[in-house]
């Protein structure tokens, strides 16, 4: 490899590193947002508790709006979304690590004086 292909691939590896220690903290932020919003707004998440509130009229004409623009499910369908995001983030860094360490594996030193003799080439 050239040394730019060497810098280039130790900089993804160096990449890779710092999404496996930081890529969690997004998983902690996604349920710390759901854990907030379940505490206090737990009608956009929780769709029986909604029905529920509906059927004996407890909830409000402003909520039932907001509800409707938003809809509880898409809060559910959004953070499943962004979580197999960072998902797919991590299996597809997992699979260029796994790609570079073969190719680096692979990488044959060869010495640069010696060429392709022409013995092999068939004569004509």
């Amino acid at each position: 490899m050239t040394p730019e292909q060497q810098h280039y691939v130790h900089q993804r590896l160096q990449q890779i590193r710092w999404w496996n220690r930081l890529g969690w903290l997004f998983f902690v932020a996604l349920a710390g947002f759901y854990g907030w919003l379940w505490q206090h707004k737990p009608l956009y998440i929780d769709p029986m508790l909604l029905l529920d509130k509906l059927r004996l009229g407890q909830v409000s004409d402003i909520e039932i709006a907001k509800l409707a623009a938003l809809g509880n499910l898409a809060f559910i369908g959004c953070g499943m979304l962004l979580a197999s995001l960072v998902l797919l983030i991590y299996a597809s860094l997992w699979t260029e690590k796994k790609s570079i360490l073969i190719l680096s594996s692979l990488t044959v030193k060869t010495d640069p004086t010696t060429t392709e003799s022409s013995e092999d080439e068939p004569r004509a």
